[in-house]
């Protein structure tokens, strides 16, 4: 996996991962919910892990499909060439 397309990744998912901490983190907390202790320490985490890992299973995911549409086509321009 290239680390420059895993860096554009999380840039440009920068925005949108902000408003959705700030939506599951920030109003809650602001509401009190840091309150319910152990509940919402296992949502944050959650809500911080999460993410991340999806955007880098993602990235892997297309890597590895890009890979395989690259050999293929390779594979085939030697057979007709």
């Amino acid at each position: 996996m290239n680390r420059a397309r895993l860096a554009g990744a999380f840039r440009s998912a920068a925005v949108p991962l902000g408003a959705y901490y700030a939506v599951t983190l920030a109003l809650p907390l602001a509401n009190g919910a840091a309150q319910a202790g152990g509940r919402f320490a296992l949502h944050a985490a959650a809500v911080l892990v999460v993410p991340p890992l999806a955007i880098v299973c993602a990235c892997g995911v297309i890597a590895v499909g890009r890979r395989c549409f690259h050999r293929s086509r390779t594979a085939r321009a030697r057979r007709t060439a």
